[in-house]
């Protein structure tokens, strides 16, 4: 219950040499109760009790052990002392340094560095509002400081602080800054002393831990090895607990506790680089030259968490549904991960430099051995990556853009906010580099990043398989045979049709798809599903080709009799072509205006295709070797073989 009673300070008295070590600098006895507005302890929660604190600051040049000092109260109509708290043994307040002792609770925050303390017991501090004086006493139980206090504060709902610190008079904290209370700095927020303390960022990574807890601390030499004083935070709730502290010792020596209900765990370190034996104990140990940031390391060990995830590939696909299709990143889990939020992706544009954890994988387990594929664009990958899209045990989509690497970026995996694992350099363009998959892939294999050639899916028709760059996780079972089959060897119906079959083997080939072609488009059209139609007459090879980029594909001639465009028709666009064989340019001749040519393979794939300028084509860039050259004219077509040199 909130206590209605008055303050004012009246004197403090000064005993011994202590009158210029050691000051009660800032008292804070009546907390405000309205919200949080008296939450001194920064532990989110209201408590009459344990947000009342004394600060006590040491004024002297040398260092000051307050360990056995008393906190007590007497009161002003009743010639007794309480004591209400007992300084831990060996606290040592630096020169300069203040300590703050709280009433309760678990404070957090930096508070300005200070030492921070508090009151494990029922009562707290009990410090009255009016009618007593509380007592600092020495170990021997002396007297050394005295605040006295009496009926003409008026409820103040805030504490009482010197101004200026130190050397000034007591008034209430709100007379000249707007806040209620400042424990552990100067009113106007800054640290007593930054002079000898040495900031230090602790980490602590708990996902490993395999058991359930409320909090984490730290416990060590500059709090006095007190259990609950300094409290871990974890801000983005992927197991990483950390603390910016101050230390005030040359050698840092602590452990990390975590807390479950009321009971506190501490580590148990075996004998290592990271420690020290202390007290018959092996304490984490850290020699302090300067402000220092530590990397995370595992709680009982002395080195950071398994990676459990690891980089596997890196896409830059050209897909023929363009933009960003064809962007995603390729990771695998190593060992069984409960929760996949602990890790992340960035990409580290134009070799500028990381750009942190951009992407977090959501709060998810995962098996080990998994492959996870993070894309922009699911559709359009899961079109262009066929039947190798159910390779992948995880698809995440990043709906953020974050995935939108080009090929000359480097890729950074995140475990809980830190760099684990990098591909390529964060600080060049990898343009021009060994690592550049500009068009093309990364892959890791058997621990050896290897690369598609650049620019390699520039040409992709439909899907991966159409390159001569499948990538690697693709390939699986290849195909090792294909049979065309048909009802029938011929087709004499005009404009007749045949449906033509691939069977493919192994039958647990990975992907058995197959791309249907024909040797001549001007006897037959064939469809993506190997529907066979007749145009005229004459003998067509029907092709299927295996997508897995195997090479594998079967054949089958197919004679086609019986059509309306007759040789006499065919005929109408007769035309002539020479030298044959050419050097680097092909004349025509034709008693029609031929417009059009394409150029195909032996095989079928379409090479070129253009218009024919004064009766000739230049060809000069065609490799050697043998082609069709197919010409149109009107509703007709007629086709040649030639040989380039």
């Amino acid at each position: 219950m909130k206590k209605l009673f008055i303050l004012f300070l009246l004197s403090f008295i000064f005993e011994g040499n202590l009158k210029a070590q050691l000051v009660i600098n800032e008292v804070l006895y009546d907390p405000s109760n309205i919200g949080l507005a008296g939450d001194a302890n920064g532990d989110s929660l209201y408590s009459q009790t344990q947000d009342e604190f004394i600060e006590l600051v040491n004024t002297g040049t040398t260092p000051f052990n307050i360990g056995g000092f008393q906190i007590a109260d007497s009161s002003i109509t009743v010639n007794r002392d309480t004591v209400r708290y007992v300084f831990p043994s060996n606290t040592i307040i630096p020169p300069g340094g203040a300590i703050v002792v709280f009433g309760g609770g678990l404070p957090k925050g930096l508070f300005g560095s200070a030492i921070v303390l508090a009151d494990t017991g029922a009562d707290g501090l009990s410090m009255a509002n009016s009618g007593e004086v509380i007592l600092i006493k020495d170990n021997l139980g002396n007297v050394v400081l005295r605040f006295n206090s009496d009926a003409l504060s008026n409820n103040p709902d805030e504490s009482y602080t010197r101004n200026p610190d130190i050397t000034g008079a007591f008034v209430q904290h709100a007379s000249i800054n707007t806040k209620k209370f400042s424990p552990g700095t100067k009113v106007d927020g800054l640290p007593f002393s930054t002079s000898n303390g040495k900031l230090v960022i602790l980490k602590v990574d708990m996902n490993e831990l395999g058991t359930a807890f409320d909090s984490v601390f730290v416990k060590g030499n500059f709090n006095q090895w007190c259990n609950n004083c300094n409290a871990l935070t974890d801000a983005n709730k992927d197991g990483l607990f950390e603390i910016n502290s101050s230390s005030f010792q040359d050698t840092l020596k602590y452990l990390f506790v975590y807390k479950s209900g009321s009971t506190f765990t501490e580590e148990t370190l075996t004998p290592n680089s990271c420690t020290i034996l202390s007290e018959g104990k092996n304490v984490r140990m850290l020699q302090l030259k300067t402000d220092t940031s530590l990397r995370s390391v595992c709680f009982g060990s002395c080195s950071a968490c398994t990676n459990k995830l690891s980089l596997q590939g890196i896409t830059d696909f050209v897909t023929p549904f363009g933009g960003v299709s064809g962007k995603g990143i390729h990771v695998r889990t190593t060992a069984n991960i409960a929760d996949l939020s602990s890790y992340g992706l960035g990409i580290a544009n134009n070799g500028g430099g990381t750009d942190g954890e951009e992407f977090k994988f959501p709060k998810t387990a995962a098996a080990s051995g998994s492959d996870i594929l993070v894309v922009r664009d699911s559709v359009a990958m899961k079109s262009y990556l066929a039947g190798c899209w159910t390779k992948f045990n995880y698809i995440f989509i990043d709906i953020a853009g974050v995935v939108n690497q080009n090929g000359n970026d480097a890729i950074e995996l995140f475990k809980v906010g830190e760099v684990a694992e990098t591909y390529g350099n964060a600080n060049e363009d990898g343009t021009g580099k060994t690592w550049e998959y500009t068009g093309s892939w990364a892959y890791k294999s058997s621990g050896t990043w290897i690369n598609g050639a650049l620019n390699c899916t520039d040409s992709s028709k439909a899907t991966i398989y159409d390159t001569e760059c499948i990538y690697p996780i693709c390939v699986g079972i290849l195909v090792s045979e294909i049979t065309v089959s048909s009802p029938s060897s011929s087709i004499s119906q005009n404009a007749g049709t045949l449906q033509m079959t691939a069977t493919v083997l192994p039958a647990n080939a990975s992907n058995k798809s197959v791309t249907w072609s024909i040797d001549s488009s001007s006897l037959a059209s064939i469809s993506s599903s190997g529907l066979l139609t007749a145009k005229a007459n004459g003998e067509v090879t029907v092709k299927a080709m295996a997508l897995d980029g195997s090479g594998i594909f079967g054949t089958k001639k197919i004679t086609i009799t019986g059509q309306a465009n007759s040789i006499a028709e065919l005929n109408k666009v007769s035309v002539k072509i020479f030298p044959n064989p050419i050097e680097n340019v092909l004349h025509i001749e034709s008693d029609k205006t031929v417009n059009e040519y394409k150029i195909y393979s032996m095989d079928g794939k379409l090479i070129l295709n253009g218009k024919v300028e004064k009766n000739q084509i230049e060809l000069s860039e065609l490799f050697p070797g043998a082609y069709i050259i197919e010409f149109k004219i009107n509703d007709y077509s007629s086709s040649y073989k030639f040989i380039k040199n």
